[in-house]
């Protein structure tokens, strides 16, 4: 069974596997040292890069290996930041673990998803997809908090206009770089790139 058709089916290759591990393992890595936080002065007191493991996990391997990454990514923030999610959610552990949760598990999702359509001009279907993935956390991070009304609207703009320009050139900085290298490495190893 080739690798494409593995993925298609819903089953894991090897090669899936090892890409979330070791995208998995750089989310851990991440979140547990100053690498993965970038301070700024507003109410988060950070700007991440811990999504771009799921980014490039979506790309290289599809939409369940950088959901698997996420979820890693969430399970590791949650562990670290569950006070901020709880009190940033009103006290609400529901709406604390979905904001934690699903957005993260949709970066590597939607990242694939934005590539895909582009993926005959590899660096634009990487800088989209690094766009897309950021904008999935940021915005469904806060837009889960917001929309169930337990985040001020007005915290929108210092988190916006500091975090998301940071994330947004992370995100490009590593995703267009990245995806070259990988692209040179091999396209059958590249799902996102496949026919």
């Amino acid at each position: 069974m080739s690798p494409e058709t593995r993925s298609l089916s819903g089953r894991l290759s090897t090669h899936d596997l090892a890409v979330a591990g070791v995208f998995g393992a750089l989310a851990i890595v991440l979140a547990f040292t100053p690498l993965g936080l970038i301070p700024v002065p507003n109410p988060s007191e950070a700007a991440t890069s811990l999504h771009l493991p799921a980014i490039i996990a979506g790309i290289l391997s599809g939409p369940i290996v950088g959901a698997l990454v996420g979820l890693v990514l969430a399970v590791s923030t949650w562990y670290l930041y569950s006070t901020a999610f709880i009190t940033f959610a009103g006290g609400n552990l529901l709406v604390a673990l979905a904001a934690a949760f699903l957005p993260r598990l949709l970066i590597g999702v939607t990242a694939y998803y934005a590539f895909r359509p582009l993926r005959r001009w590899p660096a634009l279907a990487a800088a989209v997809a690094g766009l897309v993935g950021t904008l999935t956390n940021t915005f469904g991070v806060l837009g889960i908090l917001i929309f169930l009304g337990t985040l001020p609207v007005a915290l929108l703009v210092p988190v916006f206009s500091m975090n998301v320009p940071i994330e947004i050139a992370l995100a490009l900085v590593v995703t267009i770089p990245t995806v070259a290298v990988l692209r040179a490495m091999g396209k059958g190893r590249v799902a996102a790139l496949r026919d």
